[in-house]
């Protein structure tokens, strides 16, 4: 059975039955719930119905993380509260609802600030802003994403992004993947072009951030189910911040491919047995032991008249997996503001680091676009 709101997407066709709702709508998803006598309930890659995934768990007492534990992982602001006690490194922040608190916590936290919807996801209204100016331009654009009404602005940090994917099954925790975000170099835009592991830290600052990573899972009171926690490596300090932490699988195909190969067992599998409560060993489910990489692109503005290589790319036995739905031949390219206009992923997997590399410079050889406009719009920059 499938809980969603109306669109074409590729689940509707393994659906038994199908309630086209709003996720968000949490007695709603209950009284559904209940009429169906479920068993279990699950989502993966995706934000926005894990609240709701807990409130049943809780009301209906099947497997999962409860309320409480389901509500930091989608709130910026509890996520920061609950670091700030537990004394691990945290973004400095403010919560505003209007322009004018919005603001005053710029001014005390002191531009550059990143600015936030409280609770969204792929990097919708998000924004770095410089001045008062520039925050007065971008207000509208973040609230309007923002299903809470209400914004988060926090300090402004450069460096290394790193991402854990992990797991917990009855209250124990360890972690699956270890990757590093590599942005394209677009303004004041950030957005993932390559995610990769392994990863350029050390040893001992892996041994670190997966130390750190277990205790805010474990204080965010995780129980059962996936995780995906982002993290920057300040240069200045050396230390590890939470940027962002999610009870779900990680996006962009790392669930469903990049786990699966890297870790040798079916992610997506193993969460639906443990939603339905059956007895799993989290030793049986292994830390990450290959390389994988997912690419993205995007196009220079124009009309897509032919694509050349894509078929090549996907004979060649290292990609475990290549998103092209959205690149069709007559379309034309959109600028890209939030992750969900990239283009791909194309996703890699291999047995070391060099041949991982080897291949992805192979693919960004080999793949051309012809627009109206450029005779390759490609840009993995």
């Amino acid at each position: 059975m499938v809980v969603s709101p109306k669109g074409d997407y590729p689940g509707f066709k393994y659906a038994d039955i199908i309630y086209y709702e709003n996720v968000r709508n949490e007695e709603k998803v209950l009284e559904i719930a209940r009429k169906e006598n479920i068993d279990g309930i699950v989502s993966d890659q995706n934000d926005i119905p894990v609240e709701t995934i807990g409130y049943i768990a809780e009301k209906l007492n099947l497997t999962g993380n409860d309320y409480a534990t389901s509500r930091i992982y989608c709130r910026k602001d509890l996520m920061r509260a609950v670091c700030n006690e537990i004394g691990v490194p945290s973004l400095a922040y403010g919560m505003a609802i209007d322009l004018e608190g919005t603001l005053k916590i710029a001014r005390e936290i002191a531009y550059p600030v990143m600015c936030k919807p409280t609770d969204n996801q792929s990097s919708k209204g998000i924004f770095k802003v410089y001045s008062d100016d520039g925050l007065k331009l971008v207000f509208d654009e973040v609230m309007s994403h923002a299903f809470s009404g209400e914004i988060i602005v926090e300090q402004y940090l450069e460096g290394k992004e790193l991402i854990i994917d992990g797991l917990a099954i009855n209250g124990e925790y360890k972690d699956l993947l270890l990757t590093e975000n590599y942005n394209f170099n677009l303004k004041d835009v950030f957005i993932p072009k390559v995610k990769k592991s392994p990863t350029s830290l050390s040893e001992d600052e892996v041994r670190e951030l997966k130390s750190i990573d277990k205790k805010i899972n474990i204080s965010f009171g995780v129980k059962n189910g996936r995780t995906h926690n982002e993290y920057l490596l300040n240069p200045h300090d050396g230390k590890f911040y939470l940027i962002d932490a999610a009870a779900r699988g990680g996006g962009t195909f790392i669930s469903s491919h990049l786990v699966p190969f890297a870790c040798g067992f079916d992610a997506t599998e193993m969460q639906i047995r443990l939603a339905l409560g059956e007895p799993l060993d989290i030793n049986d489910y292994p830390t990450a032991s290959k390389a994988v990489s997912y690419i993205c692109f995007y196009l220079e503005k124009g009309k897509i008249i032919h694509i050349e290589g894509l078929d090549k790319i996907k004979e060649m036995d290292c990609v475990i997996g290549i998103h092209d739905a959205n690149l069709i031949v007559g379309e034309k390219t959109q600028s890209m503001t939030d992750k969900s206009n990239r283009l791909g992923p194309i996703l890699v997997g291999c047995d070391t680091l060099q041949e991982m590399d080897e291949a992805i410079k192979t693919i960004k050889n080999t793949l051309s676009v012809t627009t109206d406009k450029h005779s390759n719009a490609v840009v993995w920059e």
